[in-house]
């Protein structure tokens, strides 16, 4: 799994509470704004993957998926999730159960999946899937066993926090510029490699 923030974790509360509800009764109801939150990404994230393709792969870029995955880890991950702490006003309760949610998905992907990250992240899709799929396979449990936190009520997730996640994801900023400048970076970590 290679981003992790707090949209993602109320996106995959959100789907993972609606398919398991008959399974888990005792789950809070999601507020409604929630559920509105993949509408609102819309094709987002594949008008990224598509830029991420053009920038990255048909410049032939040779880095493997965990290369990518380290990036991730150390270049994006840490500014963002700081920006989107900030703009939602994450409590440190908070803050502190999202990190260690991540590291542990982190870790269990590293585990479970770093021979299938040594395949190149361009123009092998049949590794990406495999990758992904292992990724899935090794953060489902994880995900699952942080649910305790949705049934216990300790995570807060209010309609107010997901208007704001709504908010953030309508961001033209942050499609247009910010994500794309990551891949802009990487594209050139590539290229210098080379």
């Amino acid at each position: 799994m290679k981003l992790i923030s707090a949209s993602s974790v109320v996106v995959a509360a959100t789907v993972i509470s609606a398919a398991n509800a008959a399974a888990f009764p005792s789950l809070p109801s999601i507020p409604e704004s929630c559920l509105e939150i993949p509408k609102v990404l819309g094709n987002k994230p594949l008008q990224l993957l598509q830029y991420f393709h053009k920038e990255v792969c048909e410049q032939n870029c040779t880095a493997t998926i965990n290369q990518h995955n380290a990036y991730v880890q150390n270049q994006v991950l840490p500014q963002l999730i700081q920006d989107v702490d900030q703009k939602l006003g994450i409590s440190a309760t908070e803050q502190a159960q999202f990190k260690q949610l991540q590291t542990q998905a982190v870790a269990a992907v590293e585990k479970s999946c770093s021979a299938k990250g040594n395949k190149p992240l361009c123009n092998d899709i049949q590794g990406l899937v495999d990758y992904g799929f292992c990724a899935f396979q090794a953060t489902e449990p994880i995900f699952k066993s942080h649910l305790s936190q949705l049934q216990s009520g300790s995570l807060n997730i209010t309609e107010a926090k997901c208007d704001k996640i709504k908010e953030l994801d309508s961001d033209a900023t942050v499609w247009q510029k910010t994500l794309p400048s990551y891949i802009d970076k990487f594209a050139q970590e590539c290229a210098n490699e080379k």
